[in-house]
């Protein structure tokens, strides 16, 4: 069933390179490299459309599927002619198919492959395998959106692109750097380069590393010695404590406000300072790095507009050519500009709930990739 030690090994390696060089995505306009999710034509395209039943497998993290429970959805979702078919990693791909669609957050299964888990291993080289072997299938996030969406470098070259081709001077990126050079003029001379200013925060360059979420804040020129490298340097906006989370399933945006780091000045005085988004950032975060439960609104503070956060959605999505995408906005202080600061595919949808997920994504299969399967469940 599988393939030999040295195929099994490509395949992996190809599936494990998160870290994305700027050459091999880059060279030229990103959005070349991908497609929008796509849906389906009336033209007969396979047997499987003749059944006139759509098959969606779904491979959830563990947490992921306790807070967002696929397998609820599967009776309302039977009446719409669509199937959903949980897939099991101790299974190859081909005895639990065919799918129409796959709807997928392997995270937690990548990072066993890094760390030898021979299980995993073979399940990515498995569905990389099947994944080329069936075009026609609809990868509702597809893989290369996922690496790039889990390294910073690359997410940050996806949100500079969804800037550029909005062409909105209100909707900005934040200068960033990548720092591996220890030494402070080192550093000074690169964030320079960049245009990073002080202060900014210093954040793993992985989303797959454990500690992805521990970050420093960096005041002064002070706080450069003894950085812990590498480490992706971006300046910090002030915002009023507030941060802004955007959910899209496909045209269907939500968007939540949450407590965000207070406003801070430049210091040379100042140590760095340590901390988790897990503490700072979440719907109830109490920190005293936070502006407050509702941040700290000043004459300076402007509200988020929802035409801009509709448009960053849109561009994201056709960037990506991914229909499940989390996107972290703030508003800066006295501009008004919406800074993007953050993407990540598959996001949790912590704050939406779970029938308002249901129903999104149902639309979202209905009037895309399962749209041209009508064959409804006859009720007895």
């Amino acid at each position: 069933m599988w393939r030999n030690d040295a195929a099994l090994m490509f395949l992996f390696l190809i599936f494990s390179m998160v870290v994305i060089s700027d050459v091999y995505f880059f060279e030229s306009n990103i959005t070349s490299y991908f497609s929008p999710a796509r849906a389906c034509t009336k033209a007969p395209l396979s047997g499987l459309q003749n059944k006139r039943r759509c098959r969606v497998g779904y491979l959830l993290l563990e947490d992921k599927e306790k807070r967002i429970p696929f397998y609820t959805f599967k009776e309302e979702y039977r009446d719409d002619g669509i199937d959903l078919i949980k897939v099991h990693v101790n299974s190859c791909l081909a005895d639990q198919g065919p799918f129409d669609v796959l709807v997928h957050d392997f995270t937690d299964i990548v990072r066993g492959a890094k760390s030898g888990d021979e299980k995993a291993e073979l399940f990515l080289a498995d569905l990389e395998d099947y994944i080329s072997r069936h075009p026609r299938m609809v990868v509702m996030n597809p893989l290369a959106s996922w690496r790039l969406l889990h390294d910073r470098l690359g997410a940050q070259k996806v949100a500079k692109e969804v800037v550029k081709l909005l062409n909105d001077p209100d909707i900005t990126v934040p200068n960033r750097a990548y720092l591996e050079t220890s030494g402070v003029e080192n550093i000074m001379e690169n964030l320079d380069a960049s245009g990073v200013t002080f202060p900014f925060v210093c954040k793993s360059s992985s989303f797959l590393e454990d500690d992805n979420h521990r970050m420093t804040l960096v005041f002064g020129r002070r706080g450069l010695e003894g950085l812990d490298l590498p480490c992706a340097a971006e300046s910090f906006t002030n915002h009023s404590g507030i941060l802004h989370k955007l959910y899209a399933i496909g045209e269907t945006n939500f968007v939540y406000g949450r407590p965000s780091l207070k406003n801070f000045a430049t210091s040379d005085d100042l140590p760095n300072v340590q901390f988790s988004t897990s503490q700072v950032a979440k719907a109830h975060s109490v920190s005293p790095l936070n502006a407050g439960k509702h941040g700290e609104p000043t004459s300076q503070t402007r509200p988020v507009s929802a035409e801009k956060i509709s448009r960053i959605s849109e561009m994201t999505r056709r960037v990506l050519g991914s229909s499940l995408v989390g996107i972290d906005v703030i508003v800066q202080d006295g501009t008004g500009k919406h800074v993007i600061i953050d993407m990540n595919d598959f996001p949790g949808y912590h704050e939406v709930g779970t029938g308002e997920f249901q129903t999104a994504l149902l639309q979202l299969l209905k009037t895309g990739p399962c749209s041209c399967f009508g064959s409804k469940e006859k009720k007895t």
